[in-house]
């Protein structure tokens, strides 16, 4: 089990140290030139934006896949904190092993350590949740697109159909569909890419919609950032301007759980939702999830490649600031140690 107190030997950062911002991905080459922005890379988080007051008042730290031939690095000098944004283990390996070497040493704290980060796969972290009382984990395999791979890995990991197929790193929704069974895997499979297989289940609710709970963690502070409904099973925010507008009972319930927090939930979800964060080996992140009928949660996904904005500007859902205001507060604590 992971302890976030074990992962902070260094509790406060000294007086008139800054903030060191990590940027970096396997896709990008060469050093960060002036006036060139690369926090939008991919396989990142948007969190950053949640900081209070001059949002740009960090160092900028970048790691690029050619950070070996560099001649001249970025300089952890003045730095009390590392805010790690380099946040997915399938896009970016390269970059999450060298900054794993750059931050060794490193005095002060960092967020979301890059070997942290690099346990975070999909199918590493169901493995992780698995044993979780009350949580339902829908069992995952990932292998290479070639068929004997494909076959070897889904049967090890003992993946029911139906099961959605989604190549690694892909996030939004992004899927390749969802497979009856072993052929229709086989049929899609690319041997140059690596896939995810994780077990589907049908849980929509008595209303014939379905719903996905989101809840970011801030260090030991959570807060909700949404309840979606929809009409799809791949529930995503542009779901709630296109199916929620018409549903007042539904708007009116995730305002209710936004603006009061994990004490909205059930007993048994919070505690569930605790034991998730104390198995997660990371300091932010977010969780998807929906409570199933008989009490228990069903995790979608977990890890700290999800984005908190945008946030709707209809009227009807303007109690998506009091979730930022929630995140802030959790984010400029969990910086300030």
């Amino acid at each position: 089990m992971f302890s976030l107190r074990q992962s902070a030997v260094n509790t406060t950062a000294e007086p008139g140290k800054k903030l060191g911002v990590l940027f970096g991905s396997d896709n990008q080459h060469g050093k960060l030139r002036p006036g060139e922005d690369r926090r939008n890379a991919g396989g990142t988080t948007d969190i950053r934006l949640l900081q209070s007051g001059d949002g740009d008042d960090f160092i900028r730290l970048n790691i690029p896949v050619n950070f070996q031939r560099l001649k001249a690095r970025p300089s952890l000098a003045g730095i009390g904190v590392v805010l790690n944004l380099i946040t997915d283990a399938d896009i970016n390996p390269v970059v999450l092993g060298y900054a794993e070497r750059f931050l060794k040493g490193f005095q002060g704290r960092v967020l979301n350590r890059p070997e942290h980060v690099l346990q975070t796969q999909r199918d590493k972290i169901a493995a992780r949740m698995a044993g979780i009382d009350g949580l339902v984990v829908p069992s995952v395999a990932r292998f290479k697109g070639r068929p004997n791979l494909a076959v070897a890995a889904i049967t090890r990991a003992e993946v029911g159909f139906p099961a959605i197929l989604r190549m690694a790193g892909r996030h939004d929704g992004q899927i390749c569909g969802v497979c009856a069974d072993m052929d229709g895997v086989l049929r899609q499979v690319d041997p140059k890419q690596t896939y995810y297989l994780t077990q589907f289940f049908d849980i929509r609710q008595p209303t014939g919609l379905f719903r996905k709970f989101r809840v970011f963690y801030f260090g030991d502070r959570a807060v909700i950032r949404h309840r979606l409904v929809s009409d799809h099973w791949n529930v995503h925010g542009p779901d709630r301007e296109r199916v929620m507008p018409h549903l007042p009972d539904e708007i009116a319930e995730e305002k209710r759980v936004v603006e009061d927090g994990l004490p909205a939930l059930p007993g048994e979800v919070q505690r569930i939702l605790s034991d998730i964060r104390a198995h997660m080996p990371l300091d932010f992140f977010g969780v998807d999830f929906d409570i199933l009928a008989d009490g228990r949660v069903i995790l979608f996904e977990a890890n700290a490649t999800m984005m908190f904005f945008p946030i709707s500007t209809d009227p009807r859902f303007a109690f998506g600031h009091k979730a930022r205001e929630q995140a802030t507060a959790a984010y400029d604590a969990m910086i300030a140690g």
